[in-house]
């Protein structure tokens, strides 16, 4: 039951009971993947959520026939990514790259899906915690866009 110990760590797990958590416990496997590794690509179908448990993962633009990408944010212990997979069409928008060696647990998302179906409060407290963290990303990356507009640019120009 070492999953279910690990899940009941993370904040968007709160609202599920012990045996909740012993049902996500069964429908989450989890995945090591090297640094520099892929863990899905942009475009592909979304069918996992994800929760890093050790190393940090990048989210990224990486365009066919590029290397490295524009990098949107990154993903340490204890946060989640992948939340494409609650969204229809269920295609991740980013690709996800491992910045070290790092551990995550997979969560089937259908099956999750179906678990908030059949108890549609747990699915109303999990559909919560999910938008209270994309929302606390919405402020930051609007904070930062702010300050990236905000800042004066200086502009020089050579005499002649």
């Amino acid at each position: 039951m070492a999953v279910v110990e690990e899940l009941a760590k993370f904040e968007m797990f709160k609202p599920f009971s012990e045996s909740q958590l012993g049902e996500v416990a069964k429908i989450t496997e989890k995945k090591t993947f090297k640094q520099f590794s892929h863990i899905y690509e942009r475009g592909n179908p979304a069918n996992h959520l994800f929760v890093v448990t050790k190393g940090l993962v990048s989210l990224r633009r990486i365009e066919p026939g590029d290397n490295v990408g524009i990098a949107f944010e990154t993903r340490e212990p204890g946060t989640l990514f992948g939340a494409a997979s609650f969204m229809q069409p269920q295609q991740y928008t980013l690709t996800a790259v491992c910045l070290e060696n790092t551990e995550v647990l997979a969560i089937d998302a259908d099956k999750l899906a179906k678990m908030c179906e059949k108890d549609p409060l747990l699915g109303y407290r999990l559909m919560l915690k999910i938008a209270q963290i994309y929302f606390e990303r919405y402020k930051t990356a609007k904070r930062n866009l702010y300050g990236m507009v905000h800042t004066p640019a200086v502009i020089t120009a050579l005499p002649g």
